[in-house]
């Protein structure tokens, strides 16, 4: 089997390990936290909000180091940081530990899980890089079901507890994915997809993962920044989501065991549509089934900001249409940066992008729980994510198809 396979699942199992607990597992200590430090939703929630800040902010340098020193020691480094930012996490009693905590835990995941995991795809695949991030992402969508778990260990040990042991799990499986994962195929006398090199006198030799436009000539180009926008738009109200999700639903009605449940069936959901959206979109064209997912997560959107005991009939419809949705947006997120602009600068590129949707990052979870502390709802703060999500298609149309040569 070509080796890039392997790399693609233990990028899925760090993922699952360390999307499920440091981004949705979270949202299960705002309530514990409440209760017992008596902060207010906003205090907590703009720790997350610094998260994203710092995650945007230092996203370049995270980049550049991915591109000059390689996957495999930005994910070692990472695995450090985000297990000892969980450690620091577990003992905070105060406001500015909590906050250092976040920053870095932040830290961590913005230096050695997503762009490290997702640059290595983007090396090892060209022709089925859809198919391989679809793999990481399906780990991603796995970590949904480490929600129901991770409530189930803060309610029985206490969220203090829960957190320690969960950055010791953190920091093992990073060390044995870390090991795992290697820089370049080429570097191994390989190719993109398992190609191999063609006989003389081919007509159409394989890519190299080399190829791609340098910083400054992608930097030159519009469809960069209708690229970064659309993500910044969608990735604001993702990451209110991602917070704000268990405590819409048990300010709805549902319990906390009910709410982790909704969780984990969305975790079920996720982990079965993002390998076959994947294969789908290598088949069918990456650009177009890019363009449908905002749409989709924007009809979703108004179906959860609704969503409640009593309106149990809307769940179907939500997971129909927001999960679907945002199972094509994360994959193709990633492989758009890489369709566009080649392989080559990814890191640098992908992290340029991130600090520019930075902004949106931030505000997206501090203005739901500003809402929440306003409204004691969230119903309007998602009604009005929802068309904006929709409105980032335009910008993919008006950024145009990537090149062939890249994607």
């Amino acid at each position: 089997m070509f080796y890039g396979w392997y790399i693609a699942a233990g990028g899925g199992a760090l993922s699952l390990i360390a999307f499920g607990i440091a981004a949705l597992g979270l949202g299960v200590l705002i309530d514990p936290m409440r209760e017992e430090l008596g902060w207010s939703l906003a205090a907590i929630s703009l720790g997350f909000s610094l998260r994203s800040f710092e995650q945007g902010l230092l996203a370049p340098i995270g980049g550049v180091l991915v591109d000059r020193l390689g996957p495999r020691k930005m994910i070692l480094t990472g695995v450090v940081l985000l297990a000892g930012g969980l450690l620091l996490f577990s003992q905070a009693r105060s406001l500015p530990v909590y906050y250092a905590a976040s920053v870095i835990a932040a830290l961590g995941q913005s230096l050695g899980m997503g762009l490290p995991i997702n640059a290595a795809m983007m090396n090892w695949f060209q022709r089925k890089r859809a198919r391989a991030m679809g793999i990481v992402a399906a780990g991603r969508g796995g970590g949904y079901f480490i929600v129901p778990l991770f409530a189930l260990l803060v309610t029985a040990a206490g969220w203090r507890e829960a957190l320690a042991i969960v950055a010791l799990l953190i920091f093992v499986v990073g060390i044995v994915v870390a090991l795992l994962v290697r820089d370049r195929p080429e570097h191994y006398g390989l190719l993109p997809d398992g190609e191999t090199v063609p006989r003389a006198g081919a007509s159409t030799p394989p890519t190299s993962s080399l190829i791609g436009m340098s910083v400054s000539a992608a930097l030159r180009r519009r469809a960069f920044y209708l690229l970064t926008l659309s993500t910044g738009l969608t990735a604001g109200q993702s990451i209110a989501w991602t917070v704000h999700q268990v405590p819409h639903m048990t300010n709805t009605g549902f319990s906390l065991p009910e709410a982790g449940l909704v969780v984990a069936i969305y975790g079920g959901v996720q982990v079965a549509v993002r390998p076959a959206v994947g294969w789908l979109a290598d088949l069918v064209g990456r650009h177009q089934l890019y363009i449908a997912s905002f749409v989709l997560q924007g009809v979703g959107l108004l179906f959860f900001a609704q969503l409640s005991t009593d309106r149990l009939w809307l769940l179907p419809l939500y997971y129909l249409t927001y999960a679907t949705g945002h199972a094509i947006w994360v994959i193709l997120f990633i492989t758009a940066i890489a369709d566009h602009f080649g392989p080559r600068r990814f890191g640098t590129l992908q992290g340029l992008a991130s600090t520019l949707t930075m902004p949106f990052g931030m505000l997206g979870p501090f203005l739901a729980g500003l809402a929440f502390d306003e409204f004691g709802s969230y119903e309007l703060i998602f009604s009005i994510y929802a068309p904006l999500t929709a409105l980032a298609a335009i910008f993919v149309i008006l950024a145009g198809r990537p090149r062939g040569d890249f994607g």
